[in-house]
C-alpha cells in the first residue's frame, strides 16, 4: 500500500500531467504552511510557495469575513507572469497551483477541485 506522501505526489503528478503545459508547479501544504509534497521547477522554492499559499488564504478568509460575503474558498492571484490559485484540500491542508501566463484557466481549475479533494482523502 502506498504511504501517504506517494499519494500525494501521485495526485499532485496527475494534476501536472491532466493540465499539461499550464501548471508550471504544484505543492500540497498543512494550513499552517508546512509542505507536504510538491512539484516545482528549480526556479521555485517549494517551502516559499508553501507558506505563501497558507498565508493568501488566511488574508483571503479574513477580508471574505470581513466585508460579510462567506467563506473564502479559492484564492487567485493573477500578475504579469502568470497566476497562482490556492484552495483547501480537506480540512488539513491547502493545494497551491502556480500557473503559466495565459493558462486556460477554467480546465486547470476542474483538475485542481480533483486533486484537492484526492488529497483531503488520502490525509
Amino acid at each position: 500500500m502506498a504511504t501517504r506522501l506517494e499519494q500525494i505526489m501521485a495526485v499532485l503528478d496527475r494534476l501536472s500531467s491532466n493540465a499539461g503545459s499550464d501548471v508550471t508547479g504544484t505543492v500540497a501544504v498543512s494550513t499552517d504552511g508546512i509542505v507536504l509534497a510538491a512539484r516545482v521547477s528549480s526556479e521555485i522554492n517549494a517551502d516559499r510557495m508553501g507558506a505563501t499559499a497558507a498565508t493568501l488564504i488566511g488574508v483571503s478568509k479574513r477580508v471574505s469575513n470581513d466585508l460579510k460575503i462567506g467563506q473564502a474558498e479559492e484564492s487567485i492571484i493573477r500578475a504579469d507572469n502568470g497566476l497562482l490559485m490556492v484552495l483547501p484540500a480537506g480540512e488539513q491542508a491547502l493545494l497551491a497551483v502556480n500557473m503559466r501566463q495565459g493558462a486556460a484557466l477554467g480546465i486547470v481549475m476542474i483538475e485542481a477541485r480533483d486533486a484537492a479533494a484526492a488529497i483531503g482523502r488520502a490525509l
